[in-house]
């Protein structure tokens, strides 16, 4: 590398220095490419992503119960960034036999503070791990994922038996991923010098053919795994920069698009001798740098419902309080976006799907007025009572709760969840209907309050109707979006 001066192309040590890997798509190739500028080859998305995600993708795509995951070769600890996203891993196992980068990197697997806010709905222990892999160790036992990101070309050849051995024979996952540099690609490089490697510590650099017959060997002496080629980093001819080699045992070969190369073997059917039946009784032989498990969400299925009936009952009361929604400013109350109770569309949060839904806001001098109306019925209104507080039907009330939700939750559980943050409910199930205060009370310092000093308590109301229309009169000719912002300034400022 140092030769080439080509820093774009990193070993695995040097790749982790990098930022999180964003998330491509190995399937689209729109999304990637490759230039030369000066005397450099520069890939974009940078070639450590598109390894990191390739794998990822791998791995996702087997549609095989994952619950484990070993990363051989984890040096700074950064591929773990993927493997922590990825559904139904509850244990990830990252060895190196470099203690000192593994010591100056655990940080990297500790849970963040969102970790601890929005908790995992599985659980998921990480184990950092100094050892050889080429020595086995009960730690890697029950893994159904072993990883392999640029790491055997950074081993002696004369030691990838013992690799093999150990990986194969005795932890044998469902899968394993390979990748390593492509020889074949160094052409390509701006002044490369033939014979040269891209990194100071490669022991070798193999062409596809060398790899190709090297994982053909592994598959034919375990017959129970079928290999796969492909690669990331595409060169102007088709070659990858990047080779992979993808090792399915038979018994969860899985059909995938396009692969570059398919070979098959076949063998013994998986579990006839486990990993665990043949390491029983051995101790531990590496050295567990650092250990930690992420929280984990243990509320049930009610409690959950519960809180997020809360939490979209709260974003109802701040959009009705605020006007806080998709594509009107904040600072301004909800009374100025509406127009005679045409409709206010929902907030960003109010609906996962594309289709904008209105919500229709009308205001009303007397609840008997919003029955006289005939408007009860409409599942997408909620009623402004004298400028002073919401009318919420159940009807639109679980319309708004359930626009985001997984599953539909019920008109009882959502009374019972908001009915403590109402001033007063009626009824149940669909016809419940609850009161909720637009306005913050102000009591004056006095604390004896008498019927003489009454007036002292004010309200922080929304201007009244009669104010509204009176001024509105005299802006008629204005454009509405301007009208509705100039036309109450002075009551704004009071209302704030």
């Amino acid at each position: 590398m140092s030769t080439l001066d080509m820093d774009t192309l990193r070993s695995p040590v040097e790749d982790l220095h990098q930022e999180p890997p964003p998330i491509v798509s190995q399937s689209d190739p729109s999304s990637r490419g490759m230039v030369i500028s000066g005397d450099k080859l520069v890939f974009s998305p940078p070639l450590y992503a598109q390894r990191y995600q390739a794998v990822q993708e791998i791995i996702t795509a087997s549609k095989m119960p994952i619950t484990k995951v070993v990363d051989i070769g984890s040096a700074e600890l950064k591929f773990f960034r993927n493997l922590r996203y990825i559904n139904g891993v509850q244990e990830v196992v990252l060895v190196d036999v470099d203690e000192e980068t593994l010591q100056s990197s655990k940080h990297r697997v500790q849970p963040l503070m969102a970790d601890f806010l929005l908790r995992r709905q599985e659980p998921l222990t990480v184990k950092v791990v100094c050892g050889d892999a080429r020595v086995y160790d009960p730690l890697l036992s029950g893994a159904q994922v072993v990883t392999l990101i640029e790491v055997i070309e950074h081993m002696n050849e004369c030691d990838l038996p013992a690799l093999v051995q150990c990986v194969f024979q005795h932890v044998r996952p469902h899968l394993v991923v390979v990748t390593t540099p492509n020889a074949d690609f160094n052409k390509f490089f701006p002044n490369h010098t033939p014979g040269k490697f891209r990194h100071w510590d490669h022991k070798f650099e193999w062409t596809a053919q060398e790899f190709q017959h090297w994982c053909l060997g592994v598959v034919e002496e375990y017959q129970d795994y079928t290999v796969e080629f492909s690669g990331c980093g595409l060169g102007p001819d088709g070659t990858f920069c990047t080779q992979v080699a993808t090792f399915w045992h038979h018994t969860q070969y899985q059909e995938h698009s396009e692969p570059l190369l398919r070979t098959a073997m076949t063998g013994t059917s998986f579990g006839e001798v486990g990993g665990l039946a043949q390491t029983a009784g051995l101790e531990s032989v590496y050295k567990i740098i650092a250990e930690c498990e992420y929280p984990v969400d243990k509320r049930t299925k009610e409690e959950w419902e519960v809180d997020y009936a809360m939490n979209r009952f709260n974003s109802l009361r701040n959009f009705l309080v605020a006007g806080d929604r998709q594509g009107i400013e904040s600072s301004v109350p909800v009374w100025q976006q509406q127009d005679g109770g045409l409709g206010l569309p929902s907030p960003p949060d109010s609906s996962l799907s594309s289709d904008c839904i209105h919500y229709l806001t009308p205001h009303f001098d007397n609840e008997e007025a919003v029955y006289k109306a005939g408007d009860v019925k409409n599942e997408y209104c909620f009623y402004i009572i004298d400028n002073r507080y919401a009318l919420i039907p159940m009807r639109s009330l679980a319309h708004w709760v359930n626009s985001g939700a997984e599953t539909d939750l019920t008109d009882e559980l959502i009374s019972r969840a908001v009915g403590d943050e109402c001033f007063e409910t009626h009824g149940s199930s669909s016809s419940w209907v609850g009161k909720v205060m637009l306005y913050e009370e102000r009591v004056s310092s006095s604390s004896r309050v008498t019927e003489s000093d009454s007036e002292d308590t004010s309200y922080a109301r929304w201007p009244s109707m009669e104010t509204l229309h009176h001024n509105t009169s005299h802006h008629s000719t204005d454009v509405k979006g301007k009208l509705q912002i100039d036309v109450c300034e002075n009551d704004i400022e009071n209302w704030d």
